[in-house]
Order: structure tokens, then C-alpha cells, then sequence
């Protein structure tokens, strides 16, 4: 199937659980299939089993990225209201302004996430240089612009369906019948996650708060909730 993201997770019981989950959900017909969003609530007993299963521990497996997503929102609105050139000399990165908007989503995106080899790392580093390179279709057009909140609910849900796509990668390939079942199985996992994270109702905090604690609560609160609605047990507090 070309290039796999395979990565093998913990043993646990609870990760053979999410294993055998995504072995299901794309089995051929007549192997107890299961919903995408089964596999998910797998994914994430299998991160509270390993992260002790408190709310709190679960989410400092998140700080990098819940980070990446304040800088995201506060850029976002720079770039929206100057334009992704300005934004870029206003961050700091001037050299980059000169360069296509592809080439400085990506030297955002480095200069944002330390390659430190950790998933964590690698996964907000390309879920930043997506999530931008989606949006900046948005600037200067007749389209609505993206707003930064809803940026950001993006960014998680698309981080976090990548993380779990590369601790569930070797038996998701090994399940699917072929390449185009496997890609139409990640689809629906995003899409389920995605669903998840733009109906959170959080209000955001005003412009030009995000870098501050209002914004990383607010940020907090959103990837709180996405992994709430997936838990079986009320270890969150959603509202």
C-alpha cells in the first residue's frame, strides 16, 4: 500500500482492545466490522490506560499540540487582517515572507515545532502545515474567511486523528482489503473526529487573547470535550 504509517502502540489490554478494533473496521464483510467512531473510543481508553486514565494526565500528552493551536489561532487572525506575508514579518520570520506561501507554511511549521523525534511533535508539525495550506485558500478570496476558532477545532481534530492513525497504523494497513478501502477507512475516522471538534460550543476568547491564559483554556476546554464525547466514563467535566 505504498509508504505505511505504521507505528506499534503499548500491549496493554486495552491497546489490543483498540487493535483489534481497527483490525475490525476494515476487515472484509462477515469479520464483525465496527463503526469508526468505536474505533476511536478504543483509541482513547487505550491513552487513558496509559496515561494513568486521569483526565489531566491525558491531556499533558497534548501540550505541545494545544500549544501549536494558540499560535495558530493568534497568527490566523494577524494573517486575516494583514495578510500571510505581514503575518509571517510580524512572527518573526521575515525571510519567509519572501518565499511562496507553501514554502512559509512550511517554515512555520518548523520554526513552530522543534523536530524532537517525538509522535507528538511530528504529528502537530503536519497537522499546522495542513490545516494552513487549506486555509490560506480563504484570504483575498470571495469565500468566507476561516475564523480562528474554528481553525483551530480543525487543527486539533486533524492532530489528533493522525496521532491515533500512527498508534493503530500497522493493523489499519493490515486489515484493509486494498488502498483505496484504507484511505476511504481514514476519511471516515477524520470525518468522525472532525464532526466531534467543530460542534464543540465553547465561545472563544476575544482577538488578541489567545497567546494568554484565556486562550489556552479555551483551547484546553475544545480538545477536553473532542476526548470526552469518546469516553465511556465521565472522567471530563464537558459542558
Amino acid at each position: 500500500m505504498g509508504t505505511s504509517t505504521a507505528r506499534r502502540g503499548p500491549s496493554t489490554a486495552a491497546w489490543r482492545l483498540a487493535k483489534g478494533a481497527a483490525t475490525r473496521y476494515l476487515s472484509p464483510e462477515g469479520a464483525a466490522p465496527v463503526a469508526a467512531r468505536e474505533v476511536v473510543r478504543r483509541y482513547v481508553a487505550a491513552l487513558g490506560e496509559t496515561s494513568g486514565d486521569a483526565a489531566q494526565d491525558l491531556l499533558a500528552g497534548f501540550r505541545l499540540t494545544r500549544k501549536v493551536a494558540q499560535n495558530l489561532a493568534d497568527f490566523w487572525e494577524t494573517a486575516t487582517a494583514l495578510g500571510f506575508p505581514a503575518a509571517l514579518e510580524a512572527w518573526g520570520s521575515p525571510e519567509l515572507a519572501q518565499e511562496p506561501p507553501e514554502v512559509g507554511i512550511l517554515g512555520l511549521a518548523a520554526t513552530w515545532v522543534e523536530e524532537d523525534g517525538s509522535l507528538e511533535a511530528q504529528v502537530a508539525r503536519t497537522a499546522l502545515a495542513v490545516c494552513l495550506s487549506k486555509a490560506m485558500a480563504a484570504i483575498g478570496s470571495s469565500r468566507p474567511q476561516v475564523e480562528a476558532a474554528a481553525l483551530v477545532k480543525e487543527f486539533l481534530g486533524l492532530a489528533f486523528c493522525q496521532r491515533l492513525v500512527l498508534d493503530l497504523g500497522e493493523s489499519l494497513e493490515a486489515a484493509a482489503p486494498g488502498y483505496s478501502d484504507y484511505k476511504e477507512g481514514l476519511t471516515r475516522l477524520g470525518d468522525e473526529i472532525a464532526a466531534t471538534a467543530a460542534t464543540v460550543p465553547e465561545p472563544p476568547p476575544g482577538p488578541g487573547k489567545w497567546q494568554g491564559l484565556a486562550g489556552w483554556l479555551w483551547v484546553t476546554r475544545v480538545l477536553e470535550a473532542v476526548l470526552g464525547r469518546f469516553q465511556e466514563s465521565e472522567v471530563f467535566n464537558v459542558r
